[in-house]
């Protein structure tokens, strides 16, 4: 048995589900097809994928395949396609063997799958192209293919075409090719295509093993074409995407194992999808983990167990169709390794052993790296406080992007994540199937002050005690930096406990601007300073009042506020273009460009603040009927931000 690892990426709304859907039926592993718009397909099983037709989760299926080259068992892996689900997608990436991506007939590759696109070909995995839809716009895919060579920046080869009967595919039916499309195929190799055309013979095979090796190797770039809805196509994909050559799966130095994603089931209890980058039993595999030194795969692993006592440790492993217990794992062939204290199991990460204590989950994030959108989350009974966290708990161990902390201060619990549909989604799930009720406030949005483009000399002195004592005269530059840190530097020697007092007070005057949030993007330069004699520890107190009274006096003239930025994308029909126009300038979003994407559809690009964009995924349901698709991309960096107030 050959073992592929297969991903399917797309757009939001081009047919990943439902293409999954048609191969499982295809395969034989369901009776019938299930629609997104009935809620009953294999993919989208909780409550919110159902009720809002997305997927909110990736999911996994082990389809058999048999082609005339080989019998496979594909491990098929459905993503998510909105942006707030983004880092379910490049989890994964490190164990994908080849990608299928999707696109839509009758209009250009639209943003996630170009964003998707560009993180496959960095991580190297052969992509095969499927444009889907074709049931409903026939030939109409022109624009499509433009869009996808400007992407790629070589033209992609189009291995499919109306023939008399139907669509033809050229690995089924090579000899209905003409030779250009097999001289097309051989570009990526100058030397078969010499080959080719000393030849001149029509059952050449050079055109498709080149197929198989030039994928394999990304510089070629095969295209299909069918309907994932009527299955016209989605078996010769298959074919196609088995045919050429997969990513190498390399082993990790210091574990055997890859984490996909993490899951909670009834019967199982907490447990990660895991891909083996060899194969061993199982048995070995806490030898490894628990070693204190794993030499690098050759053709086997040797270890010492170093820490006395850890060796008599167990870890328990599933196969991921059948969730009986494994005794050995095979390398590639996904499966379940159920959680276990003390080994850490982070998506994108290898398993690794970091002692006891910790249950795998993952580690706490500094404020920097979470997310600018967040909620604040109150159990109505404080008894009941417990419980929520140990759901919320549950809800981060299964996605990582959402991040939990508790407030010093109150007790509150905040929740983290990627953005309005991801906290949304999050809330109503860990809210499900409960009588109890917790109140949550609206998200919270981060803000910072932002320092002018500037240079401001300042001289920093205060006195105390009628005159009698005083700080020392400071002289410093107050200027702007290219990002969003705070600096000082020091350009006189001074003693270690004068430049403490000065670090310390500078940045607590930066906690609070003129707005009341974080001041950001300045640097303090210390040009001199001239202490005065007297109690060292009297002038340093003078000191802070001085340099937190002086910095403070620069900012409300010379900060101002901003926040993240969210560029927007919505198709929707021609006849609610106007009306979601109206609602975008209510909103202060900057219209970037409109353009019919196919007949009686129109596509807009917008950015605006992601406060002034809150509620704008709901709005468009209403004002559409339903109708309108909207994906956003939120980023609050040093070059990429909305200007709030001046």
């Amino acid at each position: 048995m050959i073992y592929r690892t297969v991903g399917i990426f797309a757009h939001i709304d081009s047919g990943k589900t439902t293409l999954t859907e048609r191969i499982l039926f295809e395969a034989g592993k369901i009776s019938a097809v299930g629609t997104i718009e009935d809620g009953n397909t294999e993919s989208d099983q909780l409550q919110e994928e159902i009720e809002r037709g997305i997927s909110i989760r990736t999911t996994f299926h082990v389809v058999p395949w048999t082609t005339s080259f080989g019998t496979f068992e594909i491990q098929l892996i459905d993503t998510p396609g909105h942006i707030d689900f983004r880092n379910q997608v490049t989890d994964l990436l490190p164990a994908m063997e080849t990608a299928i991506v999707i696109l839509e007939a009758g209009t250009v590759v639209q943003s996630q799958a170009r964003l998707v696109i560009e993180e496959l070909r960095k991580a190297n995995i052969p992509i095969v192209f499927f444009i889907n839809k074709l049931d409903r716009f026939a030939e109409d895919y022109l624009d499509t293919l433009v869009s996808l060579e400007e992407i790629l920046q070589i033209p992609p080869v189009l291995l499919f075409q109306k023939g008399k009967t139907g669509w033809e595919y050229f690995l089924e039916n090579e000899g209905v090719f003409t030779k250009t499309t097999k001289e097309e195929l051989l570009a990526c190799d100058e030397e078969s295509l010499l080959t080719f055309w000393r030849e001149e013979r029509e059952s050449s095979d050079l055109p498709k093993r080149i197929l198989q090796k030039g994928t394999g190797e990304g510089k070629l770039y095969p295209v299909y074409g069918g309907s994932a809805k009527t299955g016209e196509g989605v078996s010769e994909l298959l074919d196609l995407v088995l045919w050429t050559n997969p990513k190498e799966i390399k082993p990790i130095s210091n574990s055997p194992l890859f984490v996909l994603s993490r899951r909670t089931d009834p019967q199982i209890g907490r447990y990660a999808v895991v891909c083996p980058t060899i194969s061993l039993p199982t048995e070995r595999v806490i030898e490894i983990l628990l070693s204190a030194e794993a030499t690098k795969v050759v053709n086997k692993i040797e270890t010492t167990i170093h820490r006395e006592g850890k060796a008599k440790l167990s870890l328990s492993f599933l196969s991921a169709e059948t969730l009986e217990e494994v005794v050995a794992l095979t390398k590639g062939k996904l499966g379940i390794m159920r959680a276990k204290e003390g080994f850490q199991m982070e998506p994108g990460n290898p398993v690794v052993y970091i002692g006891g204590g910790s249950h795998g989950v993952s580690p706490n994030h500094p404020t920097s790296e979470l997310s600018p959108f967040s909620v604040v989350l109150e159990p109505e009974i404080s008894s009941e406080k417990d419980f929520w966290l140990c759901r919320l708990e549950e809800l981060v161990w299964e996605d990582p992007g959402y991040h939990l902390e508790l407030k010093a201060d109150t007790g509150q619990m905040v929740l983290f994540g990627r953005g309005e549909l991801h906290l949304e989604i999050g809330i109503r799930r860990i809210s499900e199937k409960t009588e109890k009720k917790l109140s949550f406030s609206s998200i919270n949005i981060a803000k910072l002050e932002l320092f002018k483009k500037m240079s401001h000399k300042v001289a920093l002195e205060h006195r105390a005690f009628e005159d009698q004592k005083s700080s020392g005269a400071l002289i410093a530059v107050l200027e702007d930096t290219a990002d969003f840190s705070k600096q000082i530097a020091f350009e006189v020697s001074l003693p270690e406990e004068v430049k403490h007092s000065i670090e310390t007070s500078f940045m607590e005057a930066c906690l609070h601007g003129f707005y009341g949030e974080e001041v950001c993007g300045l640097r303090l330069r210390v040009l001199s300073y001239e202490m005065p004699p007297g109690d060292l520890q009297t002038t340093l107190t003078l000191l802070k009042v001085a340099i937190l009274a002086g910095v403070k006096e620069c900012f409300p003239s010379n900060t101002y506020l901003v926040g993240p930025l969210t560029e927007i994308e919505v198709m929707v029909d021609a006849n609610h273009l106007g009306v979601v126009l109206s609602d975008l300038s209510r909103r202060n979003a900057k219209v970037v460009s409109t353009y019919e994407a196919v007949a009686g559809k129109s596509h807009l690009k917008a950015n605006a603040s992601a406060e002034n964009l809150l509620g704008f995924s709901g709005a468009l349901r209403n004002m559409t009927k339903g109708i309108g698709i909207s994906w956003e991309r939120t980023a609050f960096t040093s070059e990429f931000y909305a200007v709030l107030k001046e």
